[in-house]
């Protein structure tokens, strides 16, 4: 290899590096927020392997935290697409049920500040 062949491999690295591992910690999130009718009804820190509960006069959704991962296990609405979505796991991700007007988004342990409102 030529001198300019190992400083060109070396910049290229040393550029890439940076967005590897933004990109890598990009998806862990700390909480999962859950809404209904828009309101914040709980946050549940994804650390806790669980199944909550929730309900209000739309209908009723259960909710499965596994390995810092979220899905909504059961629902009684008609469409059932919260249950089929699966499991998200990423920063700014939701599971939404319409009919019942029930969300759950998850959001990242340092996501304090929003910057598009």
């Amino acid at each position: 290899m030529k001198k300019q062949d190992i400083i060109l491999l070396a910049v290229i690295v040393i550029v890439l590096l940076p967005a590897v591992i933004l990109l890598l910690n990009t998806g862990k999130g700390g909480t999962a927020v859950v809404r209904s009718d828009g309101n914040v009804i709980d946050t549940i820190s994804l650390d806790k392997n669980g199944t909550y509960s929730y309900s209000n006069e739309h209908g009723y959704n259960i909710v499965e935290i596994t390995d810092g991962k979220v899905r909504v296990i059961e629902a009684d609405c008609p469409n059932q697409d919260c249950v089929n979505k699966g499991y998200i796991k990423r920063n700014n991700e939701s599971v939404i049920c319409l009919p019942h007007r029930f969300e759950v988004t998850i959001k990242a342990k340092d996501d304090e500040y929003d910057i598009i409102r």
